[in-house]
């Protein structure tokens, strides 16, 4: 059995270990009741934008419909957590000097870092959590990210845009508990 959910370019497989298989994340979310809003989590693995106003969230071996768009879900995220998106956009600048496609710290007592795949601004961009990712593979001109639960998915971002959002999303990991030393 092998079936897949296609949200725009993100295709989602399960547990893959054996990557010449490609066997990634198989949860889809069908039935059931499409979610108003979300509280982002440190299991929460990605946020993934499909259609003009709907968002797929990964969260640990689960993913959920919720019936808003991806920055307004961050935003709120942001805010709940002490600051707005652009608050934590300014802040990643301040200690890194990342100011395009820069990583957030989302919520800062349990450095939840999420990063984008491409501009926010556009509307096919997703939100990935960094704290847990286990690796990154290529794939063509495509990434597939295995997370540490063994879940993964697969992005129609290249490695290397992908490769450098990981390394940007560490650097503002370490300016930030740099600072609280």
């Amino acid at each position: 059995k092998n079936s897949f959910f296609f949200a725009k370019n993100h295709i989602f497989r399960q547990n893959s270990t054996n990557f010449d298989k490609k066997k990634c994340f198989n949860c889809i979310p069908t039935g059931g009741e499409v979610m108003k809003d979300y509280e982002i989590n440190k299991n929460t693995l990605a946020l993934i934008p499909i259609g003009k106003k709907k968002t797929v969230i990964y969260e640990d071996h689960e993913c959920y419909i919720v019936d808003e768009k991806i920055l307004k879900i961050m935003d709120s995220n942001c805010k709940y957590y002490g600051s707005s998106i652009s608050g934590r956009i300014q802040g990643t600048y301040s200690l890194t000097g990342f100011n395009y496609k820069a990583p957030i710290i989302v919520e800062e007592d349990k450095s939840i870092i999420f990063f984008p795949t491409c501009s926010p601004r556009l509307k096919d961009c997703a939100w990935i959590n960094v704290n847990n990712i286990k690796k990154v593979h290529s794939k063509s001109e495509k990434s597939i990210i295995e997370f540490l639960n063994n879940e993964c998915i697969e992005i129609d971002t290249s490695y290397r845009i992908i490769q450098n959002q990981y390394l940007k999303s560490l650097s503002l990991e370490t300016a930030f508990k740099n600072r609280k030393k």
